[in-house]
């Protein structure tokens, strides 16, 4: 099996398992599978490198529009404690 086969492989896993671990407790936050998503490409990631350069910057730029995403998420989790209110 080649290198991305492997990592392809590993990333479909992770995210089934994680869908699987929240549907088997009941959770229906969207924001909670995004967010186990993309910590789950994180380690899946990580555990795969390095890479070759050129699919290390493609994964390097999907990684930092992930991390925007997450940001996202955790500042509106946070705005909904301090306040009580959700934004959207």
């Amino acid at each position: 099996m080649r290198f991305h086969e492997r990592y392809l492989l590993s990333l479909a896993s992770a995210f089934a398992l994680a869908t699987f671990v929240l549907a088997l407790f009941n959770e229906v936050q969207l924001d909670l599978y995004v967010s186990v998503y993309i910590i789950a490409y994180f380690i899946i990631t990580l555990l795969h490198s390095p890479l070759k350069p050129r699919p290390s910057r493609a994964l390097d730029f999907i990684g930092y529009g992930l991390f925007v995403v997450f940001a996202v998420i955790v500042a509106m989790r946070v705005y909904a404690i301090l306040f009580g209110t959700m934004l959207l």
